[in-house]
């Protein structure tokens, strides 16, 4: 059975760290093992509006010497707007205000009253949220307090989106776990000049946790990839 390490050079993009309103390249790699590369973002939280972007960039050196960008090869993700994970705080939520999952309508009112999306309290748009009949279709929702968390399930498939309406109270809305990624095709790196490596850049506007992988694939030659530890099962 062929296994993924067998097929991909995975890679360190960058190691995770705290961005606030700024940026970081990691590790340059020589591209030469493979056709395609591809960079994975895994972000935290942002408020609304903040932005993190995964781009790949490309050098002569390991020492990033001549370091330019790639055009179109680079993706963002903004807060609330298909993120993997979300909250909506209702600590001063009032009745009329509105919270918006996926498209979906919630209204804040004095009970509870899942056929007609209406909450009480978090607990309630809990329970609005995760009902079959009227809820989100692949979202989990859980509770803490007055924040409501809300999650793609099951295995990521559905992004997250959140909205508001806010009538009478406050509704706030954060993002708490974010992805975006880049894949890329050798033949786009800028070759005829020598420059052969790749890093992973991460710009956020956001004050969040950020971290990158970086997967040079399919492997064109065998290498023998050094790892503190393993299993396979």
């Amino acid at each position: 059975m062929e296994r993924l390490h067998d097929t991909a050079q995975m890679c360190v993009g960058l190691v995770a760290q705290a961005l606030n309103n700024s940026n970081a390249t990691g590790r340059f790699y020589l591209f030469n093992k493979g056709r395609r590369v591809r960079a994975w973002l895994i972000g935290g939280a942002m408020a609304a509006t903040k932005t993190s972007k995964i781009e790949l960039v490309q050098a002569q050196d390991a020492d990033g010497t001549g370091v330019k960008a790639i055009t179109g090869a680079e993706a963002t993700v903004t807060a609330n707007a298909l993120v993997t994970e979300a909250t909506i705080a209702l600590a001063s939520v009032a009745n009329t205000d509105v919270a918006i999952v996926n498209g979906i309508s919630f209204t804040k009112a004095a009970a509870t009253s899942i056929p007609d999306r209406e909450f009480a309290d978090a607990a309630g748009l809990v329970s609005c949220i995760n009902s079959a009949a009227y809820g989100v279709p692949g979202v989990f929702a859980s509770a803490v307090t007055t924040t409501v968390t809300v999650r793609s399930e099951p295995g990521g498939e559905v992004a997250i989106t959140t909205g508001k309406v806010e009538n009478a109270g406050t509704i706030t809305l954060a993002t708490t776990q974010a992805q975006a990624f880049v894949d890329l095709d050798v033949g786009n790196l800028d070759l005829a000049n020598g420059f052969v490596y790749v890093a992973a850049k991460v710009t956020t506007t956001a004050d969040s946790v950020v971290s990158a992988s970086l997967d040079i694939y399919p492997r064109r030659f065998d290498i023998s990839q050094a790892v503190g530890a393993q299993g396979i099962v």
